[in-house]
């Protein structure tokens, strides 16, 4: 059943168009506010934070966790329609294939400033100019796992709590993580261990479906480089994959909008890694 929703849910992405404006999560960040205005963290240290994040975070997923039951206790149809419906919710909330056609689309009618439009919202840089070629892709390994991966990855463990649950985490992050704060330490500590699995089996797949030995030893040298280890090990393997050097690309060059092609594809590619290991464990269970 969770292979089948998967299926459906990408169909779902790619064939119907932008489903941002029906993607809102405007709320989760006033309901966060609402919880630390009821339930002030004292200090500034992350444990002390911890009572306050786990009522902001566990409580939409306990509601979603219930209706669920419910549901499958009155037919397994409702409950199947239901976690389709949460897990098409929780994914995105953009398109990043979408936009990545955008951006390379742009290039290759030579539209400069459609280009630089397409990559600034692309990596959230708020600057008008084009982002770095180094960014661009950087942004790519990163956000698949953010937008996608990490939300198949909960689905499959968890059902639709587990979904949303990777979401609520990612835009508490965006919105709390940036504070010098015990809330904010909480949430950034919560996002890394959340991240900390499917990160490396994303990475793994970004290995298995370009240059497994590049990738495994940019992983092993470089990803130590980045704050947040997570972000660094698919940086890292995804530039290895595509045996592709940080700093080597010229922005705005054909280069550039070969290889944010090329990183594109490579996240195509371990998504249908992904969906064939799966599929062999579905097959592995029926025969059973």
């Amino acid at each position: 059943m969770s292979l089948l929703a998967i299926l459906l849910a990408l169909l779902v992405e790619r064939y119907l168009g932008s489903l941002e404006e029906l993607r809102r999560f405007e709320w989760v960040a006033a309901f966060a506010d609402w919880v630390r205005s009821r339930l002030p963290a004292t200090g500034e240290k992350w444990t002390q934070a911890l009572p306050v994040l786990a009522a902001a975070f566990l409580a939409p997923l306990i509601g979603v966790a219930l209706l669920g039951w419910l549901l499958w206790e009155v037919w397994g149809l409702f409950y199947f329609l239901f976690a389709l419906f949460v897990l098409v919710y929780s994914l995105g909330p953009k398109d990043l294939e979408a936009q990545v056609e955008a951006f390379v689309d742009a290039r290759e009618r030579d539209d400069r400033d459609s280009a630089e439009w397409y990559a600034a919202e692309l990596v959230d840089s708020g600057r008008p100019d084009v982002a770095p070629a180094d960014l661009l892709l950087e942004t790519i390994f990163v956000q698949a796992h953010e937008r996608l991966f990490g939300v198949l990855f909960w689905f499959l463990l968890l059902g639709p709590a587990g979904a949303l649950g990777y979401r609520l985490v990612v835009v508490l992050e965006a919105r709390f993580g940036g504070e010098q704060s015990g809330f904010g330490d909480s949430v950034r500590r919560l996002h890394g261990l959340l991240a900390w699995l499917p990160a490396r089996l994303v990475a793994l797949g970004y290995a298995l479906s370009g240059s497994f030995v590049e990738a495994m030893h940019y992983w092993r040298d470089e990803a130590a480089k980045w704050p947040s280890i997570s972000r660094g090990v698919l940086v890292a393997s995804g530039f290895g994959a595509l045996r592709i050097e940080p700093g080597t690309t010229e922005p705005g060059s054909e280069e550039e909008t070969a290889r944010v092609r090329e990183a594109m594809s490579l996240v195509r590619r371990t998504l249908l890694v992904w969906l064939a290991i799966l599929a062999l464990f579905v097959i592995a269970g029926w025969s059973h």
